[in-house]
């Protein structure tokens, strides 16, 4: 008989589920008596432990689940479809800088820090240098 690994899912993290699937995958691997390695067993977890919106979203991979990886057909959905996109995610980041007592080109510069920080693309920092002028 086949020993059942014990394992307490952490709190489900809706603002990063790259995270929240990165923490679950850790305590996969510290699961007891032993890691839990195999895709459904991963799968069957995360699918219990998943909130009601989230599990909408993702209900057609829920009802047939893909027969070669289900844990990694989960969360790669899981996450481009509930997740922020890089741009929505880089735009929150950077809501919370404000002129204040700076310079325009200081506020520039730290925009620009973060959005490296965030591999943004080229297209994308154009967005930003707006985004700082429009903060004038």
């Amino acid at each position: 008989m086949e020993e059942v690994s014990a394992v307490k899912i952490p709190i489900f993290i809706p603002s990063d589920l790259s995270l929240w699937f990165i923490i679950v995958e850790t305590t996969f691997e510290l699961a007891i008596p032993k890691p839990i390695t195999e895709s459904r067993a991963k799968y069957n977890h995360c699918v219990a432990n998943l909130p009601p919106a989230i599990a909408m979203s993702a209900r057609d991979i829920i009802i047939s689940p893909d027969t070669t990886d289900s844990y990694v057909k989960l969360k790669n959905e899981v996450i481009f479809r509930c997740g922020e996109s890089n741009s929505q995610e880089i735009r929150r980041l950077l809501a919370g800088e404000q002129l204040s007592d700076r310079k325009p080109s200081e506020l520039l510069r730290v925009m620009q820090r973060r959005a490296e920080n965030h591999n943004v693309e080229d297209s994308q920092s154009a967005g930003i240098e707006t985004e700082c002028y429009a903060r004038l």
